[in-house]
């Protein structure tokens, strides 16, 4: 029997076997149409006393069920709306649960969200031992939690602890780790998944019970805490403080996620659920959620770019797999050591044997440590650090798909480097110089063949951070900009496209930001206290502590370039020269704004208010007029970088601040700020910052559209939130 979504085949012994494909998408998602067939299926199952077992496995060879549709959680209107769908889903896979015959789930490739929720609700989980094959729960990183059965089922599964675990982090779980902790009851290669299935799916349903009793046993130590009241509430307890630590308050979701676990654990399921479901409504209308899932739609908008076509065309289905790399430097070291990770060929080149050596030492320590931390096998870590072939010469650098050139910000070195390369290069070179404020089109004045070089500004530390910043020139062909947003992507990074201009776009907005952040510290504010207000914001780090750790050498240098474009908003001190000359340079130098040793941040520098001439006993600064001031101005300048076509789309505004500059990612980035605060609100207060401190926070002029006719930056997309 073959219905839309889902194809019914039956054995000799009268098994069962769905598969289920949903013919609406590329993706194995769930969705209320594929949820209603399900439903009639089971329906069907349960009145057939015939059918002796249920598989239920995936119609599409390289992944299982990824999850439930999101745009359908996004369109919830209101908790009662969000809290009645998951019950929906949750009735479906009761189902699941009380058919009297045995039930498996034969799971190859992803098994995430809704998917793993269904698997939990069947009684066996069969998995193949597939590197593809990885089961989650990662609702956390969209502000929900599981809604369909995952907070309940989970924990007596596997335990309250690694229940929690896997609900508050979203991580992946290896087949052989699945199978470890009991989420699996078998691992098997992909080709014996159906016969293994079968097996189980002819097993009497009491022998379910003993089995899992007998799997968590076991561990005695975990019996111990996890099957008594006073244990659990230590845990409870335990699981509260780590999530002050780690979350700081900022995500609902992960206290919601310990309640439901723990609220439910000594329930009946059906009671459970309801807890469950009603937890998961609420969630899905808090600012929080809207702002995680707008990431999530804005992540996904990214990777449909428009030169994707022209790249396509000229190359095919083929993938850069060599790069070469000019400049063994910090920044040169980590492009090769993530070229590396991602399989990656590269040929890094330096005159300096010491450059060289760090730079493979490195990668050798990035290595080692995914191998401590059991995501790399031991053996595999020679083979890693062999696909970077060190050279202290950029000799046969023509021979790559790509070159990048690495070396510090300096307009004639770098010039001077890509005549060197594209005098040697071949028919279908490309000339990527890796720059945070230097113009790409000057850089290519050198070139014979301008629409050859492109921008790709990765952020320190490479191998850390998910941005990749690449910048167009007017010049650039789409086929080059296609191929090194490709090559960005292999590497696993966030990739947006922007349009040449001063700074771009991170380094635009971030300019205005530190700026700002100065002006606020010359006027006598503490240091601590302007880091204090943004962290507690939601910034992982505050605006005099990302000085330091840029280099206040190199800060000078992108508001030197900032200044001289935009001398009216933006203005330079001339203190910072005094600061560079006394070698006082940030966490590199021991010193900075703040004082260091051996690295580790200290007190502030109580040299920064005698340099600077302050007193901070003439002012006191409030923490929220702290936040309006280098907040809004920073968000007033990425409308800025939209409006003069620095930026195409809002999408890669959000995208590049949350993902590069460290914006809160619960607030979905600055235009979705100003969505969910409202235009007429930010234009409001930036109105009364242009009053009292000039131009620079004279708001954008689409923001003053917004504000004047009541639209939205992503007009699509449904708020109703509680602050």
């Amino acid at each position: 029997m073959i219905k839309n979504h889902f194809t019914l085949e039956m054995t000799s012994d009268n098994i069962a076997i769905v598969s289920f494909k949903n013919k609406n998408l590329e993706m194995n998602v769930l969705e209320k149409d594929c949820l209603l067939e399900l439903n009639d299926l089971l329906d069907d199952f349960s009145g057939n006393p015939e059918i002796k077992g249920v598989i239920i496995t995936s119609g599409r060879m390289d992944q299982f069920i990824v999850g439930a549709n999101i745009s359908e959680i996004a369109a919830f209107k209101t908790a009662a709306d969000a809290t009645e769908g998951a019950s929906k889903m949750q009735a479906v896979f009761h189902k699941i649960a009380t058919l009297k015959c045995p039930t498996v789930a034969a799971i190859h490739g992803p098994c995430l969200g809704g998917g793993l929720e269904l698997a939990l609700a069947c009684d066996w989980r069969i998995v193949t031992n597939a590197k593809i094959t990885k089961l989650a729960l990662p609702e956390i990183k969209l502000g929900l939690i599981p809604g369909a059965g995952g907070t309940q089922r989970l924990p007596k599964t596997i335990g309250i602890q690694a229940a929690l675990d896997m609900i508050a982090t979203g991580r992946n779980i290896a087949p052989l780790k699945a199978k470890k902790i009991g989420l699996a009851d078998a691992s098997v290669p992909e080709v014996l998944l159906l016969d293994q299935a079968i097996i189980y799916a002819k097993k009497k349903k009491n022998s379910i019970s003993l089995h899992r009793n007998s799997s968590l046993s076991k561990d005695l130590s975990k019996l111990a805490i996890e099957g008594n009241p006073i244990g659990r509430k230590v845990m409870y307890r335990k699981a509260k403080d780590m999530i002050e630590t780690k979350t700081k308050g900022f995500y609902p979701a992960s206290y919601k996620a310990l309640d439901a676990v723990f609220d439910g654990y000594d329930l009946p399921v059906a009671k459970g659920l309801k807890i469950e479901a009603s937890y998961f409504g609420e969630l899905a209308m808090t600012k929080e959620s809207k702002s995680l899932i707008h990431l999530f739609n804005a992540t996904n908008h990214i990777k449909k770019h428009p030169f994707k076509a022209a790249t396509e065309e000229k190359f095919g289905k083929s993938k850069p797999s060599n790069v070469g790399i000019v400049g063994a430097g910090f920044m040169g070291a980590g492009i090769a050591t993530v070229c590396a990770d991602r399989g990656i060929h590269s040929k890094l080149s330096d005159p300096s044997k010491e450059s060289i050596s760090k730079a493979l030492k490195l990668a050798n320590t990035y290595f080692s440590k995914k191998v401590d931390r059991r995501k790399l096998k031991s053996f595999e870590l020679p083979s890693k650090i062999a696909h970077i072939s060190p050279a202290l010469n950029p000799i046969g650098l023509h021979r790559t798909d790509i070159t990048i050139e690495a070396v510090y910000e300096n307009l004639e070195l770098k010039q001077k480097i890509l005549q060197d390369i594209e005098s040697r290069a071949g028919d279908d070179w490309i000339f990527a110089t890796n720059t945070s404020a230097l113009p790409v089109e000057k850089i290519a004045e050198a070139a014979t063949n301008p629409e050859r070089v492109v921008g790709m500004h990765f952020f320190s530390p490479v191998e850390k951070m998910p941005l990749l910043e690449v910048i167009k020139t007017n010049q650039s062909e789409d086929w080059a900009v296609g191929r090194v947003v490709q090559l960005g992507q292999q590497m696993g990074k966030q990739v947006i496209i922007v349009n040449d201009g001063p700074g771009f776009y991170t380094t635009r907005a971030l300019a205005f930001l530190l700026a700002e952040a100065i002006l606020i510290l010359k006027e006598g504010c503490e240091i601590k206290l302007i880091d204090k207000a943004l962290t507690e914001f939601g910034f992982p780090v505050g605006p005099a502590t990302l000085i330091d750790e840029v280099g206040i050498d190199v800060g000078l240098h992108v508001l030197q370039t900032m200044s001289s474009a935009f001398p009216d908003r933006i203005s330079l001190d001339p203190k910072l020269h005094e600061l560079v000359e006394k070698g006082i340079l940030g966490r590199k130098s021991n010193e900075g704004l703040f004082k260091y040793e051996n690295g580790k941040k200290g007190e502030p520098n109580e040299n920064i208010n005698k340099i600077f001439d302050i007193n901070e006993s003439k002012t006191k600064h409030k923490a929220h007029e702290i936040v309006d001031r280098v907040l809004l101005v920073f968000i007033n300048e990425s409308v800025r970088c939209l409006d003069d076509g620095i930026l195409s789309h809002p999408h890669d505004g959000d995208v590049g601040a949350v993902f590069g500059l460290g914006f809160p990612p619960f607030w979905g980035g600055p235009f979705k700020y100003i969505d969910l605060v409202g235009a007429k609100s930010v234009v409001s207060a930036l109105k009364s910052l242009e009053e009292r401190f000039g131009e620079r926070f004279a708001p954008a002029k689409s923001l003053l559209e917004h504000s004047e006719n009541g639209t939205k930056y992503f007009p699509d997309e449904y708020i109703e939130t509680r602050f």
